[in-house]
């Protein structure tokens, strides 16, 4: 369990740099990137469960005991499985468990803390919707099943275009269900709390939030300068106990890099950028992906004796001529008791074989007389093959003698017959010389 809770760190850190390389190509277009975040989360719990289910490309991959698989353990389990005490692996699910209950405490009592204070809020209604009034909260929406929003008292005093923003930013909170989105990724927090990747995606992921509202606010009409020194406004007076307020961490750093974003205009090869962006961040994924851990290479199983092969049935042998049975052996004589006035000796009786034991040694006996039997036609066999082989190589021998004796004779009578051409040659140029001479 252990081995499998280290492996399964390496699919989150990947999915991280993707994450961060795909939402930097959201940003370059002005789409939304708190999906991207939130698709990583998910994807960093998932992957290390279905790993085993994945193709595999890559030359390696991560292999560890796979949890929760009830009857395949001997399946799945690593070669150095052995050498783990189960203390250990019980010692880590039941810190898992844990901290996912300490996580999901944590939440559901910052929750109800935050309904209890705001129990002591006035309400109010801003635009047909639910709002209300704190001393120190806000603004900021809350609630997970119906959620609504909170502002400060001292935005009623504030100027009519800063409450305007600010009623328009939260606004765009509740519209685009922004606080369900943050429950989902909170009850994904919970699924496994000790994985620190999935703590930073959820830090981005509410960054990314606060983006894409800055995003629908510009777009409904609102100018950039107003918009970005309102937000300059309530983040020099954002609350210190905003709980689980959704889209309400407002630090200096984010503050700066949404203000950024929101100046910054499309650049002129924007779209190519953002392609490329998102290629390599694909590429990340995918060996997000072979980075999960898979089940262990574990030896094939024995298949049942009901599956094994039948082997092939022995040759009979003709049964051997029984041999003429001995005649019995005489009995031996009885040991006369020997008389004498102060001793008797009586004759020892022989100790009586079990019947059964003998049996046995019988029927072992003659299995290994008919064993021996076999043994010997089968040399018996292979000494006649041999000589047969034997027979045959003398034979092609012999054959091959005799064909090199006539390719022999051949090449002599070609060479005699070219002997007699030439001479009978030789004979007509001379019987065509002779009238010249004469």
């Amino acid at each position: 369990m252990a081995g499998w809770m280290v492996c399964a760190l390496a699919p989150g850190l990947a999915l991280c740099g993707a994450a961060a390389l795909a939402d930097h190509a959201a940003r370059q277009r002005r789409w939304p990137g708190r999906w991207i975040w939130l698709c990583a989360m998910l994807g960093s719990i998932v992957l290390p469960f279905a790993g085993p289910l994945l193709p595999q490309f890559a030359l390696f991959r991560a292999t560890s005991i796979v949890p929760f698989a009830p009857g395949r353990a001997a399946a799945i389990a690593p070669p150095d499985a052995g050498l783990l005490p189960p203390d250990s692996v019980a010692l880590a699910l039941g810190l898992w468990i844990a901290s996912s209950l300490l996580v999901l405490a944590l939440l559901l009592a910052s929750a109800w803390m935050l309904r209890h204070r705001a129990r002591g809020w006035q309400h109010a209604s801003v635009e047909g919707r639910e709002t209300y009034i704190a001393p120190q909260a806000g603004p900021a929406v809350f609630g997970w099943w119906r959620p609504s929003m909170v502002l400060p008292q001292w935005l009623a005093q504030a100027p009519s275009q800063l409450r305007e923003l600010a009623i328009a930013h939260e606004r765009s909170h509740l519209d685009a269900r922004d606080p369900q989105l943050l429950a989902v990724a909170l009850a994904l927090l919970v699924v496994m709390p000790w994985n620190p990747s999935i703590w930073w995606q959820l830090r981005r992921l509410r960054h990314a939030i606060e983006v894409d509202c800055d995003t629908r606010v510009l777009r409904g009409g609102h100018d950039v300068l107003d918009y970005g020194e309102a937000l300059l406004a309530l983040g020099l007076r954002r609350s210190r106990q905003h709980g689980l307020l959704a889209a309400s961490d407002a630090s200096k750093s984010l503050l700066e890099r949404r203000i950024r974003i929101m100046s910054t205009q499309p650049q002129r090869w924007s779209r190519l950028t953002a392609a490329a962006l998102v290629g390599v961040a694909l590429c990340a994924a995918a060996v997000a992906a072979e980075l999960a851990p898979a089940h262990a290479t574990a030896a094939a199983p024995t298949p049942p004796l009901a599956q094994l092969p039948t082997p092939p049935p022995l040759p009979t042998l003709a049964p051997l001529p029984s041999a003429p049975a001995a005649p019995p052996a005489p009995p031996l004589p009885a040991l006369a008791a020997v008389a004498s006035p102060d001793v008797v000796v009586d004759a020892p009786e022989p100790a009586a074989e079990p019947e059964a034991e003998s049996d046995k040694v019988q029927a072992a006996k003659a299995e290994a007389e008919e064993a021996a039997e076999r043994a010997a036609e089968l040399k018996k066999d292979a000494e006649e093959a041999e000589k047969a082989a034997q027979e045959a190589k003398r034979d092609a021998e012999e054959q091959q003698a005799q064909a090199e004796s006539a390719k022999r004779e051949a090449e002599a009578a070609e060479a005699e017959a070219k002997a007699r051409k030439q001479d009978a040659e030789a004979a007509a140029r001379n019987a065509k010389a002779s009238p010249r001479v004469n």
